[in-house]
């Protein structure tokens, strides 16, 4: 058995929203990293992080994407009432916890994180983080003058602008641990470095998992279709092309369909 703590686990998503969830995910981690200091440099780097949000929420249709698979997710897990070894208090805490997020996306009218659209600042440091070097005193002494500030009144601030996200993060962060708690992993072999298998179109697939040994010098580049998932791997190089893993090796796929 394969130790988990001691591998790389590699996503690939195979929709749009898994996609805009697993990036939310990357952000906020990030977020969660640089707030923790309270630097002029960490309050930068937190700002140009809630810029990439805003522009990574800004597709009109998401909404309705996220109160679909929560809604769907809420489907999968009501079939769990029935079940004797399933908490059922815990169970209906996340019903309703599906519920009253699908209903707040359905709800609102407005793009997420709306209030931080209207903040003039924040426009104007959306166009100048576009160039390399932006954001400098010269670009926005508004921007100049307010990093200058106390820690306080920044962190403040960055507390009430990241509160925007609460829900989306809620969401994203729910949907994708159901996805992934939701299916098993099985223990496969690529063959010379590659392997494919056929898929039932008829599966909705949402995400694939590809966990490999931290000690092993391969890592996989995954491609999937309608019908064949192939993941080939490849001995890793920093500065050259890198070549095909030509060994065989034993991996854990994950096929999470929930």
């Amino acid at each position: 058995m394969m130790d988990f703590t001691q591998t790389i686990i590699y996503e690939q998503p195979l929709n749009e929203l898994i996609r805009v969830c697993l990036r939310l995910e990357q952000l906020f981690s990030q977020i969660d990293h640089q707030v923790k200091e309270a630097s002029i440099l960490n309050t930068r780097h937190t700002v140009a992080l809630i810029i990439n949000l805003l522009q990574l929420l800004d597709r009109p249709d998401l909404k309705a994407k996220l109160a679909k698979e929560l809604t769907h997710q809420m489907t999968v897990l009501t079939r769990l009432q029935e079940s004797p070894q399933i908490d059922q208090i815990k169970l209906l805490a996340l019903l309703k916890q599906l519920s009253d997020l699908s209903r707040c996306f359905i709800d609102s009218s407005k793009k997420i994180g709306h209030p931080l659209r209207e903040i003039e600042l924040l426009n104007n440091l959306r166009l100048h983080l576009a160039s390399p070097g932006g954001g400098c005193s010269f670009d926005i002494p508004l921007y100049h003058y307010w990093l200058q500030q106390s820690a306080t009144i920044r962190q403040e601030t960055l507390a009430k602008w990241l509160a925007q996200f609460d829900n989306i993060r809620m969401a994203s962060s729910l949907i994708l641990k159901l996805i992934r708690e939701g299916a098993k992993a099985q223990q496969k072999t690529a063959e010379h470095g590659f392997y494919q298998e056929l898929l039932d179109p008829q599966i909705n697939l949402r995400l694939i998992r590809v966990s490999i040994p931290l000690s092993l010098p391969a890592y996989p580049e995954i491609s999937i279709g309608r019908h064949f998932l192939s993941i080939r791997f490849f001995t890793p190089s920093i500065e050259e092309r890198p070549v095909q893993y030509l060994q065989h090796l034993s991996f854990w796929l994950t096929h999470c369909n929930s």
